[in-house]
């Protein structure tokens, strides 16, 4: 099989890289590890890590300016003096978060906003997303390898995990309906 060919078969996981990774990640928690797992069947578990984590991590750098951008806006003051402590916690440990972030199923967009807030070095910032990903695409491509799980089960999973989300929001949405219709916020304390 050539390069080009090689490469063509692996663009889909590339779409599904910079969906997963880029501004939608918050709302798509899980759905791109079965897809590495997907991957690591039919291809060597390092290209795919390697070929996810450098899509992945592109992703990253436009999320990481895009937060930064964002949150260092006027109208966003509260919100930076409301996270002061959490900043001052990261910037204890800030390659160390972002790489256990990067590597763990903890939500990357926790370390995405701290980063931005606390103005942390962006190539220290992707550096640490680099290595916590190509190891956390390795071992799941790994899996997906020696395990061979069905690819309905893998569909089913991502699936899942998009259902689960959307499903979240959606009742939570119902639920600040419901409570403002009966004439009380939800967020406030009955005695």
């Amino acid at each position: 099989m050539d390069d080009l060919a090689r490469w063509q078969e692996l663009l889909p996981l590339f779409i599904a890289a910079v969906w997963c990774h880029g501004p939608a990640s918050p709302f798509l928690p899980a759905t791109f590890e079965p897809v590495v797992m997907a991957y690591g069947q039919t291809h060597a578990p390092l290209l795919v890590a390697l070929s996810a984590a450098m899509i992945s991590v592109v992703m990253e750098a436009m999320n990481y300016l895009g937060y930064g951008y964002v949150l260092r806006s006027n109208r966003l003051g509260g919100l930076r003096t409301a996270s002061a402590r959490l900043t001052s916690l990261f910037q204890r440990w800030p390659f160390l978060t972002c790489l256990l972030v990067a590597a763990t199923p903890l939500p990357d967009w926790s370390a995405r906003i701290l980063g931005a807030i606390a103005r942390y070095s962006i190539s220290r910032y992707l550096a640490a997303f680099l290595l916590g990903r190509t190891t956390s695409f390795w071992l799941l491509a790994t899996i997906g390898q020696q395990f061979q799980p069905p690819r309905s089960v893998l569909v089913i999973a991502a699936a899942g995990s998009i259902l689960l989300t959307y499903g979240a929001v959606c009742l939570r949405r119902l639920r600040a309906r419901t409570g403002h219709a009966r004439g009380h916020s939800p967020r406030t304390v009955q005695a």
